[in-house]
């Protein structure tokens, strides 16, 4: 196999498939297999490595025949699996929650539009649930930042909260991965006003997916009544989130 890199124009091929399959069987990959060697596999491959517990220096956007045998079965190095364990935790946690999230697609309020579903009844609050929605799945990953019941249902406290470093911390946007948290303001104004967890990494155009509670693919952004995967722009952001614990 060729080494595969982000380049102009994009690599392609085969070889970009078998590299896209082989990292969404390993959890890594989300969306098409296109044979597009582009900035989300290559995002995919880098987080590939972090976990597989290479040297930070060798953590790059790039896949080839080493990563591959990694992750099909060759067995990491002494050193590369203690790097590994060091790291584990956060990145498996909201990696965790973002299959949990995506295990809901489809779920929706029911009776229509009474904010009555799993995540609110759960969480014990009857009201707009894009938080309680996060917070569940957090909750069921093992996070001891989310609590049910308490922390978070309401979009500007968790905001503030990571700000503060209270159990989260705000993160750059090229650092954002699968399992991160991300908030939105859609007027732009300086408040949260929706939740989600990050599918895909930021590519170069600022586009992403996340998984969002109480939205909708042709009606209300935050209100929607529904669990979603949704195509996202940086333009709605207001802050990328990690859990730390």
């Amino acid at each position: 196999m060729r080494v595969l890199t982000i380049t102009s124009p994009m690599m392609r091929g085969a070889d970009v498939r078998i590299a896209q399959q082989t990292l969404q069987k390993a959890g890594y990959w989300v969306g098409e297999i296109d044979g597009v060697f582009g900035e989300i596999t290559g995002r995919a491959a880098e987080q590939a490595k972090y976990d597989l517990g290479y040297q930070l220096k060798n953590v790059l956007p790039t896949y080839g025949n080493q990563l591959h045998a990694f992750l099909t079965g060759r067995k990491p190095t002494l050193l590369m699996r203690r790097r590994a364990k060091a790291r584990k935790g956060k990145k498996n946690m909201g990696r965790e929650a973002a299959r949990i999230a995506q295990s809901f697609v489809g779920v929706k309020e029911n009776p229509p539009y009474s904010n009555r579903v799993l995540f609110s009844e759960w969480y014990g609050m009857i009201g707009p649930w894009c938080a309680m929605f996060v917070t569940y799945c957090f909750v069921k990953a093992g996070s001891k930042a989310f609590e049910r019941g308490r922390r978070w249902a309401y979009c500007p406290f968790m905001l503030n909260d990571a700000r503060a470093g209270r159990g989260l911390i705000v993160i750059p946007a090229n650092k954002a991965t699968q399992g991160d948290i991300v908030l939105f303001s859609w007027r732009q104004n300086g408040v949260a006003d929706h939740v989600g967890i990050v599918l895909t990494p930021v590519d170069k155009n600022g586009n992403f997916q996340s998984c969002e509670g109480n939205t909708s693919a042709n009606g209300s952004q935050d209100d929607g009544g529904s669990v979603l995967v949704r195509p996202r722009n940086t333009r709605s952001v207001i802050a990328f989130v990690r859990a730390i614990a």
